[in-house]
């Protein structure tokens, strides 16, 4: 069953123009329904709280070890996105839980995954699946700075507020101008999760759906040349031919 409907919840902080996003993702995705939704839990009238247990302190742990009442690391709230995903899929209706409908969440929220390779937990800017989740400050925490701010940081060579205006346009902050075009781009990998079996992510690194670990390259690929590699172009346009005979048949 193809992917008909996509609905984006806003996300609560603002920093998204979610009529430019709605039109970016059209803009690929033309034969599907788009429509943009209250933040998720507002519009299914479901409390704030719920998200809670999925909250984590301790970033060397898995989610089943982690402390019953978690704290804050380093100053940011962390949250497992897979266990926050399992929360938000219950409270989507059954009428809407089918695969006919992709619901993409958007949160200031700080997702993250454990990883068993180096055994700790990692910030994420999408989690693909139901419901998607895409994190703006998972945008802003999870790609690296340019390595140059690190090792300034490292030789104690100015504040952190001082290092971001002197690599000020290196990388994407909160309620940057251009955070809206990252999370489209997040958005799509998320659409393509669903029609490619669980493929997102692209290793060409000047597709849209490059998996960028630095700041730099999800600048390149999301702001300064935001476009499909013909792989994947295909691939949504074969996408789009199917479901538009699909409707007139």
């Amino acid at each position: 069953m193809d992917v008909r409907h996509i609905h984006l919840y806003s996300d609560v902080s603002g920093q998204i123009d979610f009529d430019k996003l709605a039109k970016e993702v059209a803009g690929i995705f033309p034969v599907c329904s788009i429509d943009v939704r209250p933040p998720f839990l507002e519009h299914w009238s479901a409390s704030p709280e719920i998200v809670r247990p999925s909250a984590i302190s301790d970033t060397k742990n898995p989610f089943e070890k982690q402390p019953k009442r978690a704290g804050m690391h380093e100053g940011i709230q962390l949250f497992d996105g897979f266990v926050m995903q399992r929360i938000l899929a219950q409270v989507i209706p059954e009428k809407e839980s089918i695969l006919e409908h992709l619901h993409l969440v958007f949160t200031d929220l700080l997702t993250c995954t454990f990883d068993e390779d180096d055994w700790r937990y990692h910030g994420r800017a999408v989690i693909c699946g139901t419901p998607s989740i895409v994190s703006t400050a998972g945008i802003v925490e999870a790609p690296a700075k340019p390595r140059e701010f690190y090792l300034a940081q490292i030789g104690g060579l100015a504040d952190i507020q001082s290092l971001k205006r002197r690599f000020a346009g290196r990388f994407i902050d909160y309620n940057d101008i251009r955070m809206t075009s990252a999370a489209a781009g997040y958005a799509l990998q998320a659409v393509f999760f669903f029609i490619t079996d669980g493929q997102a992510f692209c290793e060409n690194s000047q597709c849209r759906l490059f998996n960028a670990h630095w700041q730099e390259d999800l600048i390149r690929t999301q702001i300064e040349s935001p476009a499909l590699c013909l792989k994947h172009q295909r691939i949504a346009n074969k996408f789009n031919r199917r479901l538009f005979h699909s409707k007139r048949s």
